[in-house]
């Protein structure tokens, strides 16, 4: 069986991030949307004072803090802790540091629920610059990389990674040179992925998505809603084909009329990837629109899909997916929705 939307190949084409490795624990229950979490972590001594708006980590091993949080080390790293009291750092959550790789190799980990998350990490110590920083978040290599200087002692990401075993992990790269981290902040972001199928095709749960079987708008499973303007349970395709499992399903979006397609999300702007076609029909001209901005456009060839990614806002809470003018025959495999 060919595979070209495996989640590996999918995540690291449509997340432009590097894998370092598969999932520890493959994804059997969906994302939840409106669970809601957000948590700023200052890597410290433990008897500093606390910057304001954070929540202390001082080197403990995993385990409840009683804040109502639970996180720490994959073993005991206290006595890597710092507070350099350096005038030069633009706040106490800049000033205090914990080593990541001195006598151990240490984990990070943070118990949340399982979705998409937003993390900033921020690397570095006011007082020293003999470090080459890398660290992994999840399975994601390389989310933070860089060297400090004299004159720039800290270096600091922001991006954005899905949780599927109820542990957010933030590990050294094996190409890190004493790494250091200064502090973490970890806010939960709205995601889905949808394949369209069938109701008698199987489920996809592996792959991490949902599936809609071209039911009316209404309330679907893991608090989700989404549907169509009209029943279009009749225009569910599986092909059948030697393709990946995603791939050989889809929607028909103009099959008896225009059908359109919505799902309920806070506002926001959101990042978008669609994916269209039909391994055993290539006759079409795909053109789809999402909110107001067509996203995907093209004719099928090779193996007769066309991917669009984009960026749209939405202001009425549903994110809605539509035929755009000029296109014949469409057809929606799957869709990627996730907040930015």
């Amino acid at each position: 069986m060919k595979t070209l939307l495996s989640k590996t190949v999918r995540l690291a084409a449509l997340g432009g991030l590097a894998l370092v490795g598969a999932p520890a624990v493959a994804q059997t229950v969906p994302f939840s949307p409106f669970v809601p979490f957000e948590l700023r972590v200052n890597f410290q001594p433990a008897n500093v004072a606390v910057p304001a708006g954070f929540v202390a980590d001082s080197g403990q091993v995993f385990g409840s803090r009683g804040n109502g949080h639970t996180y720490g080390w994959s073993a005991d790293n206290t006595a890597n802790t710092r507070d350099r009291d350096d005038a030069n750092t633009p706040s106490q959550a800049y000033d205090t540091v914990i080593r990541t790789q001195n006598g151990g190799n240490f984990t990070w980990e943070l118990a949340v629920p399982n979705g998409y998350y937003q993390v900033r990490l921020v690397a570095g110590d006011p007082s020293f610059f003999d470090s080459d920083y890398i660290f992994s978040v999840e399975y994601y290599g390389h989310v933070l990389k860089g060297t400090p200087t004299t004159d720039k002692r800290f270096v600091e990401a922001v991006t954005t990674v899905d949780v599927n075993d109820g542990r957010l992990t933030i590990r050294n790269d094996s190409a890190a040179v004493n790494n250091k981290l200064a502090f973490v902040e970890v806010t939960r972001k709205f995601g889905v992925d949808i394949n369209f199928q069938p109701a008698s095709a199987s489920p996809v749960e592996i792959y991490a998505m949902l599936t809609d079987y071209g039911q009316v708008y209404g309330s679907r499973a893991y608090g989700f809603s989404y549907g169509w303007t009209v029943d279009n349970t009749a225009n569910m395709v599986d092909a059948g084909y030697d393709i990946d499992i995603l791939a050989q399903r889809h929607a028909r979006m103009q099959q008896g009329g225009d059908r359109v397609w919505e799902i309920a999300v806070p506002n926001g702007v959101y990042a978008i990837d669609l994916l269209a076609g039909d391994p055993s029909t290539k006759n079409g001209s795909y053109r789809i629109q999402v909110e107001d901005s067509v996203l995907l456009s093209g004719v099928p060839t090779g193996y007769g899909f066309t991917n669009g990614s984009g960026v749209v806002a939405v202001s009425d809470g549903r994110l809605t997916v539509r035929s755009a003018p000029g296109a014949a025959n469409n057809k929606l495999n799957f869709i990627r929705v996730h907040q930015k």
